[in-house]
């Protein structure tokens, strides 16, 4: 029993000492257990095998483990024009993952290749489950009695109850309140909107009886004062007033003016009657 126990305890030493940890060393072709480089960094070419050579991994890429490769792995692009987040700082030791702008979000079946804009929700409709970077929004209709203006709306409103004496003015729909009036106030609009009927038609009549009074004097007056028309030659000639002229062969009166002072009245004396010229001829009259 002794005996048997001194075997495992041998065999597993030397398993121990020929065998490689397969996380931390590989085994080169000579069939030697090496050391490997950790992670974030990379192996030299044509390194020892008991005491490698490792180099950190540049900007933009990263070793997330153990290796013996001489070369590191590269982190995603993550293209801004793709609507994607530029990485900032990335890990050396990790791979970073590409994030979204917000209102967008990365479709995980097809490897976050490339961003979607979220959903919109229409008015009417609410955002039953809100997006992430990795999922889309969800919409929702509004339901019975409820409603939502806005686009995206996080929840929907429920419409105004109408209260005691009030009337539904305008009923409610999935995207707009209702509206409620109260009877009186109701009466009240009806019965000023009838008044501002009747003054704008009263207004309107009045004003045009004016205008028909007005036109038909300015026709009378201008037919009396300024044109006459003549039946007999359909002339129409302006009619203009003249001072009568005095006749000069008419009788004076007698004044203090045209008498004498023995009373006799004034006469005045015909001069020569007028010689009216006429032409010398040479030719004799007689002949």
């Amino acid at each position: 029993m002794r005996a048997l126990l001194t075997v495992c305890l041998l065999v597993t030493l030397i398993c121990f000492v020929s065998c490689c940890e397969e996380d931390t060393h590989y085994k080169n072709t000579q069939g030697k257990c090496c050391k490997m480089c950790g992670p974030g960094k990379r192996m030299m070419v044509d390194d020892n095998c008991d005491d490698p050579r490792c180099k950190e991994c540049e900007a933009g890429e990263y070793q997330s483990g153990y290796t013996k490769k001489t070369i590191c792995e590269r982190q995603p692009s993550c293209d801004t024009n793709l609507n994607f987040l530029p990485l900032i700082n990335p890990n050396k030791t990790s791979r970073s993952e590409c994030r979204c702008k917000p209102g967008y979000y990365c479709d995980l079946d097809h490897d976050c290749e490339v961003c979607g804009k979220h959903t919109v929700c229409k008015p009417g409709q609410r955002v039953a489950i809100k997006g992430s970077p990795i999922s889309d929004n969800v919409c929702e209709e509004c339901s019975a009695g409820t409603f939502s203006t806005n686009h995206s709306a996080d929840t929907c409103k429920e419409w105004t109850k109408c209260e005691n004496g009030e009337v539904v003015d305008t009923p409610g729909s999935s995207t707009s309140d209702q509206i409620c009036v109260g009877t009186r106030h109701r009466t009240a609009v009806i019965v000023v909107v009838c008044v501002l009927l009747v003054l704008i038609v009263s207004a309107a009549v009045v004003g045009y009886l004016l205008f028909k009074k007005g036109k038909s004097q300015f026709c009378k007056l201008s037919k009396q004062t300024f044109m006459e028309i003549r039946p007999d030659d359909d002339v129409t000639i302006a009619v203009q007033q003249q001072p009568e002229e005095e006749d000069e062969n008419a009788p004076v009166s007698p004044t203090l003016s045209n008498m004498t002072d023995n009373g006799n009245f004034v006469v005045q004396e015909h001069g020569k009657d007028a010689i009216i010229p006429c032409h010398e001829s040479t030719s004799n009259p007689y002949q």
